[in-house]
C-alpha cells in the first residue's frame, strides 16, 4: 500500500512530492512524460514575481508573497540557480501611471519594496528603454529561476528522502474505494490512501476520473522569441508593460541560462495542440516591445517556442479536497504567479492538507 501518490511532475507535483518526502517515505510520483517540467513548467517565462500583480483576497496573492520570500532558501535547499534580476512596469502615457499608482500603493500594503522612477531616471539605469516612456516602477525582488531545473532537483532529493518517482506512466483510471484508492496506469495497478492531483493541463480530467468535476480548465497560448546569449544584453532588468485583462503582456526577459526572451502574447484557445509560429504573430510582439525597449538583436533570434496556461473562471487557482471524494486533492489553474508560489503552495499544502489527511486516514482504519 502507498501512502500518498502525486499526479504530475511539473513544478507543483515535483515540489509537492519533495515536500511530502520530508515527512513521508512511502510517496510515489507518477509523470506520463520521461522527464519532469516539459509542459507548462518549461514554457514559460520562468519569473519569480514580487508579488503585487495578484489581487488581494486571491490564492494566487497569498502564495506569491509567501513564494517570494521563502524562495531564495528554498533554491539553495535544492541546489538550483536563482538570481534577483529585478524588473521595471514602464507606462506608456499618463493613463499607464494611473496603474503604476495602483501597483505602488499596493506594494506598500504587501511591505515589497518598490522604487518609483521618472523618464530620465528610468533611461539612466536602463538606456535601451525607449525615450518616449513616461515612468517606470522598479521592483527589485523580482528573480529569475529555470523551473525545469528546480523541477528535477525536487525530485532527485525526494528519492532520496524514500520517496519513488515513475516516468513514462500514464494514469488511466483511479477508483476511490473505502480504504484506497485504486490507480490504474499503463504500467500497472496501485493502491494509495491519498492521491494528490497535481496533473497541470490535464488536472480537470484527472479529478473526472474520481467523480463528477469541480471546475473546468480553459487554456490561454503564448508564444516566445528566444535570443542567442551572444546577443549583447539590451536591459539587465526584466521589461514589463502596463498588464493588460489577456495577462502581464508582451515582455523581456534575461534567462538563467544566459539567453533573452521576448514574449508572450496571449490568445485563448480551445485546446493546447502546438501548432506553428506564425510570422505575424512575431512581428506583433516585436512591436509591442519596441514601444518599450530599443536596440534589441532580433537577428540574433535561435528558436521559438510556445506555452500553454491552464486556468479557471474565477482567475485564482484551485486547491482543495475534492467536495465529494475525501483524500482526493487537487491543485490546479496554476498559471502566473505559479513559478514563483509553486514552493510555498508545496510546503502549505502538505503541512496544512495532505499530511492531516494521512493522519485521518490511517486514523480511520486501525
Amino acid at each position: 500500500m502507498i501512502d500518498i501518490i502525486v499526479i504530475g511532475a511539473g513544478i507543483i507535483g515535483s515540489t509537492v512530492f519533495y515536500e511530502l518526502t520530508k515527512q513521508v517515505k512511502n510517496v510515489h510520483l507518477f509523470e506520463k512524460n520521461k522527464e519532469s517540467g516539459l509542459e507548462v513548467t518549461g514554457h514559460n517565462s520562468a519569473i519569480v514575481h514580487s508579488g503585487i500583480d495578484p489581487h488581494s483576497n486571491t490564492l494566487k496573492a497569498k502564495y506569491n508573497l509567501m513564494g517570494q520570500a521563502m524562495y531564495e532558501e528554498y533554491a539553495k535547499e535544492l541546489e538550483t540557480p536563482f538570481k534577483r534580476v529585478g524588473a521595471l512596469v514602464v507606462a506608456k502615457d499618463f493613463e499607464e501611471c494611473k496603474h503604476l499608482d495602483m501597483l505602488e500603493e499596493r506594494a506598500k500594503e504587501r511591505h515589497v519594496h518598490v522604487v518609483r522612477y521618472s523618464n530620465q531616471e528610468a533611461l539612466s539605469i536602463e538606456p535601451n528603454l525607449n525615450p518616449n516612456i513616461v515612468s517606470v516602477l522598479d521592483m527589485p525582488t523580482t528573480a529569475i529561476v529555470d523551473p525545469t531545473h528546480l523541477s528535477s532537483q525536487a525530485i532527485k532529493k525526494g528519492i532520496i528522502n524514500g520517496g519513488e518517482a515513475h516516468f513514462e506512466e500514464t494514469i488511466v483510471s483511479i477508483e476511490p474505494t473505502l480504504q484506497y484508492f485504486e490507480v490504474q496506469t499503463n504500467k500497472g495497478v496501485y493502491q494509495a490512501r491519498i492521491v494528490v492531483n497535481c496533473a497541470g493541463l490535464y488536472a480537470d480530467k484527472m479529478e473526472a476520473l474520481v467523480g463528477e468535476a469541480t471546475f473546468n480548465l480553459r487554456y490561454r497560448k503564448g508564444e516566445y522569441i528566444v535570443l542567442s546569449p551572444q546577443a549583447p544584453p539590451v536591459a539587465d532588468r526584466i521589461i514589463y508593460p502596463v498588464p493588460s485583462p489577456l495577462g502581464k503582456g508582451v515582455l523581456y526577459v534575461p534567462t538563467i541560462s544566459g539567453k533573452a526572451l521576448v514574449g508572450p502574447n496571449a490568445v485563448d484557445v480551445n485546446d493546447f495542440i502546438e501548432r506553428p509560429i506564425l510570422d505575424d504573430s512575431v512581428n506583433d510582439m516585436k512591436d509591442k516591445m519596441n514601444q518599450l525597449l530599443s536596440n534589441i538583436p532580433y537577428e540574433l533570434e535561435i528558436d521559438r517556442f510556445v506555452g500553454f496556461r491552464p486556468r479557471v473562471d474565477n482567475d485564482d487557482f484551485v486547491i482543495h479536497e475534492h467536495p465529494s471524494v475525501p483524500y482526493f486533492f487537487t491543485l490546479a489553474g496554476i498559471e502566473s504567479p505559479g513559478i514563483a508560489s509553486a514552493p510555498a503552495i508545496a510546503r502549505d499544502i502538505t503541512n496544512t492538507m495532505i499530511l492531516p489527511g494521512l493522519k485521518s486516514r490511517l486514523l480511520e482504519h486501525k
